[in-house]
């Protein structure tokens, strides 16, 4: 029988019964690609974050441009919950070698930026790749990751019993995931509004393993208003023609009404991420503009 490395973990999650019942067609494809996996390549292109940031839309526009070829999932999850599998596994995801020496594949998983382990482990496996960072006004991405947890039913607190409570429940889980590969970061990820939106400690944790000329940090809200220019952006970082999708829609919009947040819990948050994003402008040696949102 085979065994997962880290017991406890299903051997396969693309081969659960429940995902075998939702689509035997898409189980068969998969034990197909488990089969060819070593004449696959890997991605050249990873959307690394941020969660809540326009990674779905900018991951669909891709898609539209024809020398971009689709993974198997949006989502991988390689390096949050799956590293143990190796890289066969991660292989099975992407398209046969021989198509990507035209083409390009991605790997569009917002949670990666966050993760501590995901730039040593990105540069121990896929060190050509080209990674982009969509970084959203921290508030907003906070509120829109707090309240579609509690659209989907994961989050019991009030917004600001959970703002309270998440230094508690995250409590060691940096840690554990740094010492120890098999521990599920489920609850640092699921739990971490405030921590995913500090996102001068992320970059400042990637940087050292990734060259400048391999990274591009983009503000989610040019996406969102010049959705155009920002492809011209993308499309010279990564070296492809210019394209346009057939249209600029967003994809995975959340109908929050942050209205309702009252005004001085949003001016708690503004004032919270204040030091953090002054100390992304001046990595960055730009001002993303977030101090005068509402």
């Amino acid at each position: 029988m085979l065994r997962r490395p880290c017991p406890g973990k299903p051997w396969d999650p693309n081969l659960l019964p429940a995902e075998i019942r939702r689509s035997p067609r898409r189980a068969l494809s998969w034990i197909y690609r488990r089969m060819t996996a070593p004449a696959r390549g890997l991605p050249q292109i990873y959307i690394a974050g941020t969660k809540k940031g326009g990674t779905t839309s900018l991951f669909y526009y891709l898609l539209e441009h024809p020398r971009v070829l689709p993974p198997f999932r949006k989502e991988v999850k390689f390096f949050l919950y799956m590293y143990d599998l190796g890289l066969g596994w991660y292989r099975a995801n992407f398209p046969f070698r021989r198509r990507l020496r035209t083409h390009v594949t991605l790997d569009a998983t917002p949670s990666y930026l966050a993760h501590p382990t995901f730039g040593k482990q990105w540069r121990a496996t896929n060190p050509t790749a080209k990674i982009i960072v969509l970084l959203r006004d921290p508030v907003a991405r906070t509120l829109s990751h707090y309240f579609q947890n509690v659209h989907r039913g994961l989050e019991p607190l009030s917004l600001e019993e959970a703002l309270e409570a998440e230094e508690q429940r995250l409590a060691g889980e940096v840690e554990r995931i740094l010492q120890d590969p098999c521990h599920d970061p489920w609850r640092y990820h699921r739990f971490g509004y405030l921590t995913e939106s500090r996102y001068i400690e992320h970059l400042e944790r990637l940087w050292p393993h990734v060259p400048p000329k391999q990274l591009l940090v983009l503000r989610s809200e040019d996406l969102f208003q010049n959705p155009a220019q920002t492809l011209a952006q993308v499309a010279a970082f990564l070296g492809l023609e210019p394209w346009q999708p057939r249209e600029y829609k967003i994809y995975k919009k959340g109908a929050y009404d942050f209205a309702a947040v009252s005004p001085r819990v949003r001016e708690n948050l503004r004032a919270y991420f204040r030091p953090y994003n002054q100390r992304l402008y001046a990595a960055l040696g730009r001002d993303m503009g977030w101090e005068a949102a509402a």
